[in-house]
């Protein structure tokens, strides 16, 4: 299924539909590629978070290799650890994970892209 951008012109970002929110239970993280870009999405006691899915430090997949607990991401390959409420990541502070803000709207769940997004 294609994505579809969904712009509001009180924000600077457009919304693209990711995926059903029942894809993505409570506790679980999963990978999605939306236009051309990796995302993780993260179901934190249902509140969902969004970053992008490589790991800035080795470029890993964090939704399909990670681990969350809570609200942390703990990377696969080299164990880095990353609050996905916030990006920050716990080993070095100039790995921070790129945030996206996520909406949802009739079962689906959306992700948001800057609109000056590479």
């Amino acid at each position: 299924m294609p994505n579809r951008a969904l712009p509001f012109a009180a924000v600077p970002y457009f919304f693209y539909e990711a995926c059903p929110e029942s894809e993505v239970p409570e506790g679980t993280k999963r990978k999605l590629v939306i236009e051309d870009y990796e995302v993780a999405l993260y179901n934190v006691a249902g509140t969902l978070f969004a970053s992008g899915d490589p790991c800035p430090h080795e470029r890993v997949s964090l939704a399909d290799g990670g681990k969350l607990d809570g609200e942390i991401i703990t990377c696969g390959a080299h164990r880095w650890a990353f609050n996905v409420r916030t990006g920050e990541c716990y080993e070095d502070p100039g790995f921070c994970l790129k945030q996206h803000p996520v909406g949802r709207k009739d079962g689906m769940v959306y992700v948001g892209f800057w609109s000056d997004d590479e």
